[in-house]
């Protein structure tokens, strides 16, 4: 028996299919069972993150809205940078909250390997107002794309922050911040056949996989049999 957890965010559906105990065939021995190494944690751990930031990529934001990169002109603090970016985002705040736009966000620090700079995706608002707000360097604007389903944006996000946040004094405990208003879409958890992990997919009416989000794997905590894969409208 399989778990499968279904989550529909924007244009898209996000499934994760898990079974209830590892699957052995007839007459097999169960083989003793491993215990997962810190890689393989961490790895399952990035996973679990990247899904859950793909999820709110897909829910609150769309095609048109902002993926926008802050640089410095000039080498600042760890503690500056942590000023600039609230002083950003609050002058943000309160430009949409005068022009009756709804403001969501979620942030990136990168603080190491290079110049600090930040990560925003960030509601569709008028370009002259971000870099007015952003008087210390260059503002690199990026589109989101009109596929609405941005888990490889989700990725580049959290490999920004993936080595860094878990060291000792380390600026950043979390791998991102977000707006309040920025909201989880509702996990639906129901029984199925393990029919979808031998790759028999029923794909609804008018949609269709991302081959690329499309994995088939043994489960890096549980030792369970995994899927996971996202239909896009």
């Amino acid at each position: 028996m399989y778990f499968r957890d279904t989550i529909v965010a924007g244009k898209t559906i996000m499934r994760f299919l898990k079974a209830t105990a590892r699957v052995k065939t007839e007459k097999q021995e169960r083989a003793p069972r491993k215990y997962p190494t810190s890689e393989a944690v961490q790895k399952n751990n990035f996973r679990y993150a990247a899904r859950m930031l793909t999820a709110k990529l897909n829910h609150n934001f769309k095609p048109g809205d902002y993926h926008i990169t802050l640089t410095y002109k000039e080498i600042v603090s760890v503690e500056e940078a942590k000023k600039n970016l609230r002083r950003f985002l609050d002058n943000m705040r309160n430009y949409c909250r005068k022009n009756n736009i709804e403001f969501k966000w979620v942030a990136v620090t990168e603080y190491k390997h290079t110049r600090i700079h930040h990560h925003i995706v960030m509601s569709k608002v008028d370009l002259e107002a971000v870099k007015k707000y952003w008087p210390h360097g260059h503002v690199h604007p990026g589109l989101l794309d009109d596929t609405g389903n941005y888990y490889r944006l989700a990725e580049y996000l959290l490999k920004e922050t993936e080595k860094t946040f878990r060291e000792d004094g380390s600026p950043q405990k979390r791998r991102y911040t977000s707006s309040r208003n920025v909201k989880m879409p509702e996990v639906r958890r129901e029984k199925v056949s393990g029919r979808e992990v031998d790759q028999y997919i029923k794909v609804p009416a008018g949609y269709y996989i991302d081959e690329d989000t499309k994995r088939k794997y043994k489960h890096a905590i549980l030792g369970v049999e995994s899927m996971e894969y996202i239909l896009v409208s």
